[in-house]
Protein backbone atom coordinates (compact mmCIF):
# COMPACT_ATOMS: atom_id res chain seq x y z
CA UNK A 1 0.00 0.00 0.00
CA UNK A 2 1.26 3.47 -0.91
CA UNK A 3 1.71 6.09 1.78
CA UNK A 4 -0.45 8.46 -0.28
CA UNK A 5 -3.61 6.47 -1.10
CA UNK A 6 -5.33 4.12 1.35
CA UNK A 7 -8.14 2.15 -0.36
CA UNK A 8 -10.72 0.80 2.08
CA UNK A 9 -10.58 -2.67 0.46
CA UNK A 10 -6.92 -2.96 1.53
CA UNK A 11 -7.45 -1.94 5.17
CA UNK A 12 -8.16 -4.66 7.72
CA UNK A 13 -10.31 -4.00 10.76
CA UNK A 14 -8.18 -4.80 13.81
CA UNK A 15 -10.26 -6.31 16.63
CA UNK A 16 -9.72 -4.52 19.93
CA UNK A 17 -12.56 -6.22 21.81
CA UNK A 18 -14.17 -9.24 20.15
CA UNK A 19 -17.60 -8.39 18.75
CA UNK A 20 -17.57 -4.92 20.35
CA UNK A 21 -14.72 -2.69 19.12
CA UNK A 22 -12.49 -2.70 16.03
CA UNK A 23 -10.39 -0.09 14.24
CA UNK A 24 -9.08 0.69 10.78
CA UNK A 25 -5.98 2.80 10.32
CA UNK A 26 -7.37 4.93 7.50
CA UNK A 27 -4.21 6.88 6.61
CA UNK A 28 -0.87 7.76 8.15
CA UNK A 29 2.55 9.20 7.41
CA UNK A 30 4.69 12.08 8.54
CA UNK A 31 3.23 13.48 11.73
CA UNK A 32 -0.43 12.54 11.13
CA UNK A 33 -2.62 9.47 11.50
CA UNK A 34 -6.35 8.96 10.90
CA UNK A 35 -8.11 6.00 12.52
CA UNK A 36 -11.75 4.89 12.35
CA UNK A 37 -13.01 3.05 15.42
CA UNK A 38 -16.28 1.08 15.31
CA UNK A 39 -18.16 0.47 18.58
CA UNK A 40 -21.18 -1.64 19.52
CA UNK A 41 -23.54 -0.16 22.10
CA UNK A 42 -22.16 -0.63 25.61
CA UNK A 43 -18.53 -0.91 24.50
CA UNK A 44 -16.00 1.07 26.51
CA UNK A 45 -12.84 2.86 25.45
CA UNK A 46 -11.12 2.70 28.86
CA UNK A 47 -9.57 5.85 30.24
CA UNK A 48 -5.97 6.27 29.17
CA UNK A 49 -3.46 8.94 28.23
CA UNK A 50 -0.78 9.30 25.55
CA UNK A 51 1.64 11.96 24.35
CA UNK A 52 -0.28 12.49 21.09
CA UNK A 53 -2.74 15.30 20.46
CA UNK A 54 -6.04 13.82 19.31
CA UNK A 55 -9.20 14.98 17.59
CA UNK A 56 -12.22 12.66 17.61
CA UNK A 57 -15.14 13.22 15.25
CA UNK A 58 -18.37 11.26 15.74
CA UNK A 59 -19.30 9.77 12.36
CA UNK A 60 -22.32 7.90 13.77
CA UNK A 61 -23.86 6.86 17.06
CA UNK A 62 -23.75 8.38 20.51
CA UNK A 63 -20.90 8.42 23.05
CA UNK A 64 -20.26 9.75 26.54
CA UNK A 65 -16.71 11.10 26.23
CA UNK A 66 -14.66 12.06 29.27
CA UNK A 67 -11.54 14.25 29.12
CA UNK A 68 -9.72 15.07 32.37
CA UNK A 69 -12.85 14.35 34.44
CA UNK A 70 -15.21 16.41 32.26
CA UNK A 71 -17.90 14.39 30.43
CA UNK A 72 -19.92 15.41 27.40
CA UNK A 73 -22.23 13.51 25.07
CA UNK A 74 -21.03 13.27 21.45
CA UNK A 75 -23.53 12.60 18.70
CA UNK A 76 -23.13 12.38 14.94
CA UNK A 77 -21.26 15.46 13.73
CA UNK A 78 -19.77 16.39 17.13
CA UNK A 79 -16.02 16.59 17.83
CA UNK A 80 -13.68 16.65 20.80
CA UNK A 81 -10.07 17.84 21.15
CA UNK A 82 -7.81 15.86 23.50
CA UNK A 83 -4.60 17.61 24.52
CA UNK A 84 -1.33 15.74 24.90
CA UNK A 85 -1.25 13.51 28.01
CA UNK A 86 -4.90 14.24 28.95
CA UNK A 87 -6.73 11.37 30.65
CA UNK A 88 -9.66 10.39 28.41
CA UNK A 89 -12.08 7.59 27.58
CA UNK A 90 -15.52 6.90 26.15
CA UNK A 91 -18.64 4.78 26.56
CA UNK A 92 -20.69 3.97 23.46
CA UNK A 93 -24.39 4.52 24.15
CA UNK A 94 -25.67 3.77 20.63
CA UNK A 95 -23.67 1.77 18.06
CA UNK A 96 -21.36 4.13 16.28
CA UNK A 97 -18.06 5.12 14.72
CA UNK A 98 -15.40 7.65 15.69
CA UNK A 99 -12.80 9.14 13.38
CA UNK A 100 -9.64 9.83 15.40
CA UNK A 101 -6.81 12.06 14.17
CA UNK A 102 -3.45 11.88 15.96
CA UNK A 103 -0.28 13.92 15.82
CA UNK A 104 2.32 12.62 15.89
CA UNK A 105 1.12 9.36 14.43
CA UNK A 106 0.60 6.42 16.81
CA UNK A 107 3.67 4.26 16.22
CA UNK A 108 2.24 1.81 18.78
CA UNK A 109 -0.72 1.17 16.44
CA UNK A 110 1.63 0.44 13.53
CA UNK A 111 3.74 -2.13 15.41
CA UNK A 112 0.82 -4.55 15.86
Amino acid sequence: MSHIFFPDAEIACETLEEGRVCRKIRAHDGALMMVEVMFKAGAVGSEHRHVHEQLSYCLAGEFDFTVEGRTSRLRTGDSVYIPTSALHGTVCLAEGRLLDIFTPQREDFLRK
